[in-house]
């Protein structure tokens, strides 16, 4: 490995085994305010960067949504009772937690930054979501949009809002193409089904994050899109053939290593047997070695998924699954579980060098390509964001865009009643709780919020994400007196869905005009088959939803282009279901 950058090279010929195994631990911060244990990853373990996740006081266990059972149970012996709901912060507070903790990292020996790492892929996935943020609509929407350079707008905005309060580090673009309509991890995070599709727009999102000195991480390699199995609690195996995964899974990779648009990638926690039948990928060195370092020629930095997810822990373990994709060819653990965990993946990774499992030039390559990196994207210099981070989340641009790329976004699936626009007087809102976001501008209620705008008779029925028995009797209770019910039947991984409730109280309810409002194109996870009326909003962050409510009341022109290849038509009504 050619080390061209003097200055990092000597900078990992000075440092300790204590720092180099440090510098590859990408650990979790969940919440926004510290506890003693993150100033510990930072100065007794040299840890390279913190994974945030601001929304959760503590990183919570794996609960399979279909099966109700904790498939990788996280220990946490911190004292706390209740884990969901971190302070909401302003940006500038949280701009100050983050400063502070670059200020602890640059104060250890040899002032080797942090590395601040996050979720912002779009809609509800989105780390950063507090402080006025502008919410985008989820790549599936932008690819709606039929315009690759909102791609690039969106990707520079998101970045120029995460860099305003310290971000560094995002784990996107989404490169699987979602080839499997019934997959319940990847479905509207992927562009499209088409790989070309992928490629043209996860391109203007690397160009945009590029350009604004945020890294870029192309995620799940070698592709995640064809299956319907999520590896959060299961061990996805993407059964296609060689010529397939080449032509289609790897088109996005292979296009934009060549083009020099990928700093990091990401490995996928699942099996793909046509390169390795015997390994996940993240600790297959036939997957990331092979395949990645070699047949691709990817020279930058290889980063695990959360190596606490289901799939990839009940296998190896935790601990024994980082040295061994670190062994593989990984350059970086994700292990976000801020507990005993932490040590024993140190242990695990110090006694695989000790035995040479990994070889201290594999080590110091790892570390060199990392700070590199850093170096490369100026994590060394001086802070960027110096200023107010308030004055760029409310610059008048990046909210037009945010209002643009919703409209255009935003389209309907099916209107074979003709009921878009709604005209009845006597409305039901059925609306989701959406997740635990709770200010004032992303709150549950906001479809609700609007359409009262247009219809003051509206009445209101808030339900959980996933309907309990309480649900589902007032839902079905309720619909017969009303003349339209806009129903929410939003999806969202690691949630179980409302398809077939809606399925049968549309059977059961034929005389009743329903209009499903639902955030993916999919039968197969969102959209009761036998509904008439769909709208489809990629995205449940409140520029999507205030459009979705403008569209259902005539108030604006949904602009939105199908994104997948093949369209499937809702069948119509039996004569038996319009008696």
């Amino acid at each position: 490995m050619e080390k061209k950058n003097t200055y990092i090279k000597n900078l990992v010929e000075r440092m300790s085994l204590e720092q180099k195994i440090g510098a590859v631990l990408t650990l979790g911060f969940a919440g926004t305010v510290p506890r003693a244990h993150i100033y510990r990853f930072i100065e007794k373990y040299h840890c390279g960067g913190l994974r945030l996740s601001c929304d959760m006081r503590q990183f919570g266990s794996y609960v399979d949504p279909n099966s109700n059972k904790t498939v990788v149970k996280l220990e946490n012996a911190d004292g706390i009772r209740f884990p969901k709901n971190a302070p909401v912060p302003t940006a500038g507070q949280y701009k100050a937690v983050l400063d502070d903790l670059q200020a602890r990292a640059k104060n250890r020996p040899l002032s080797i930054p942090l590395h601040f790492s996050y979720d912002q892929e779009g809609g509800s996935s989105a780390d950063f979501f507090f402080g006025g943020v502008q919410l985008f609509t989820k790549p599936m929407g932008i690819r709606a949009t039929d315009e690759p350079k909102m791609a690039y707008e969106i990707a520079r905005a998101v970045a120029r809002q995460g860099k305003a309060v310290g971000f560094n580090w995002m784990h996107s673009p989404v490169l699987d193409v979602n080839s499997q309509p019934a997959n319940p991890e990847i479905y509207t995070r992927a562009y499209s089904d088409n790989a070309e599709d992928v490629v043209t727009y996860a391109r203007e999102t690397c160009r945009g994050l590029k350009e604004e000195k945020m890294i870029a991480t192309g995620k799940h390699f070698p592709g995640r899109g064809h299956s319907d199995v999520d590896a959060h609690f299961k061990v996805p195996v993407i059964d296609v053939d060689g010529e397939t995964l080449r032509e289609r899974e790897l088109l996005p990779y292979r296009e934009l290593i060549a083009e020099g648009l990928l700093p990091s990638i990401m490995i996928a926690h699942s099996i793909f047997p046509a390169i390795d039948p015997d390994n996940i990928a993240t600790v297959s060195e036939k997957v990331i070695t092979g395949l990645l370092r070699r047949e691709l020629g990817f020279e930058g930095v290889i980063t695990t998924d959360s190596m606490t997810m289901g799939g990839i822990a009940t296998r190896y373990g935790v601990a024994n699954a980082c040295a061994l994709s670190l062994a593989a060819g990984a350059d970086i653990v994700l292990m976000k579980a801020e507990n005993h965990l932490v040590e024993e993946v140190i242990e695990a990774i110090g006694t695989f060098i000790r035995e040479e499992r990994i070889t201290m030039e594999e080590l110091d390559n790892k570390v060199y390509r990392i700070l590199n990196l850093k170096y490369e994207y100026g994590l060394f210099g001086p802070a960027e964001n110096t200023g107010e981070p308030e004055k760029v989340l409310q610059d008048k641009a990046i909210k037009e865009l945010a209002r643009q790329a919703a409209r255009r976004s935003v389209l309907i699936e099916r209107n074979r009643e003709n009921m878009i626009p709604v005209r009845e007087e006597k409305v039901l809102v059925v609306e989701q709780k959406v997740k635990e976001y709770n200010d004032m501008y992303w709150h549950s209620g906001i479809l609700y919020e609007e359409c009262v705008r247009y219809n003051e008779k509206a009445a209101y029925l808030e339900t959980s994400y996933s309907y309990d028995d309480i649900d589902r009797e007032q839902i079905a209770g309720a619909l017969s007196d009303y003349d339209a019910v806009i129903a929410t039947n939003y999806f969202l991984r690691g949630k179980a869905g409302n398809r077939d409730f809606w399925e049968e109280q549309i059977r059961l309810h034929p005389n009743v005009r329903v209009v499903i409002v639902t955030n993916t194109p999919y039968e197969e996870i969102s959209i009761p088959k036998n509904a008439q009326n769909v709208l489809v909003t990629f995205a449940t962050s409140p520029e999507n939803i205030k459009a979705a409510a403008a569209v259902l009341f005539g108030k604006m022109t949904p602009e939105g282009v199908w994104p997948l290849s093949v369209k499937k038509e809702a069948p119509e009504r039996t004569e038996k279901e319009r008696e």
